[in-house]
């Protein structure tokens, strides 16, 4: 009978998701809408200048925004990311060079908000757009897509945090890795889910606050 009881008790601790009405949704997204300063870290192997000895490397980007729309759009915008460092882990050294004149872009996604816990947790989650360039090497113009993928793309906030403006609060990170390239619906590289020794990998942390 303890076990049981302990059992049940248990469950009872467990949170409670449940849906939120539109009104929730849109009146949260006016609170964090806005944009928010901070700085990307992006640890990524040098594929070109090394060859087959890959190595990761780090680089720091200060003075770059976060940007959240309300919820008529309900965007968000990774601004001025270094697209040129992408030419580091790409197999292809024509590709590579059309890469490294790139200049700094935005990187586009889409937020929602998800849930609610009765503890007072809100769910919100986000995706990436992929980035289409049309890039012109070796004597032809391609049509390439980027896609990333964005492993810190569920975050629970704080409803204190919302109201009061403080989701983003300075210290927070969001995660974001390339994971493809295709040329038009032909994949031409693709990035592993998980680092390993060896591999061309591209992962950018955006780390709120000055």
């Amino acid at each position: 009978m303890a076990i049981i009881a302990g059992m049940l008790m248990a469950c009872d601790n467990e949170p409670v998701f449940h849906g939120l009405t539109q009104q929730e949704k849109e009146t949260y997204a006016q609170s964090i809408k806005g944009e928010y300063p901070g700085r990307y870290t992006i640890a990524y192997t040098d594929r070109q200048t090394t060859g087959s000895d890959t190595k990761l490397l780090r680089e720091t980007v200060d003075d770059v925004t976060f940007s959240v729309s309300d919820l008529t759009a309900h965007t968000i915008i990774f601004n001025n990311f270094p697209l040129s460092l992408l030419a580091r882990v790409v197999d292809d050294p024509e590709l590579g060079q059309a890469l490294s004149t790139l200049p700094n872009m935005g990187l586009t996604g889409n937020y929602e908000f998800t849930s609610a816990i009765e503890n007072g947790m809100v769910g919100w989650s986000f995706e990436l757009n992929p980035v289409s360039l049309s890039l012109t090497y070796g004597g032809q113009q391609h049509n390439i897509v980027l896609h990333f993928s964005a492993p810190s793309g569920f975050l629970t906030l704080a409803k204190g945090q919302i109201d009061g403006g403080t989701a983003f609060e300075q210290g927070r990170q969001l995660t974001l890795e390339l994971s493809d390239i295709y040329e038009g619906d032909r994949l031409l590289q693709q990035f592993n889910d998980v680092w390993q020794e060896g591999k061309p990998e591209l992962m950018a942390v955006f780390r709120f606050g000055l």
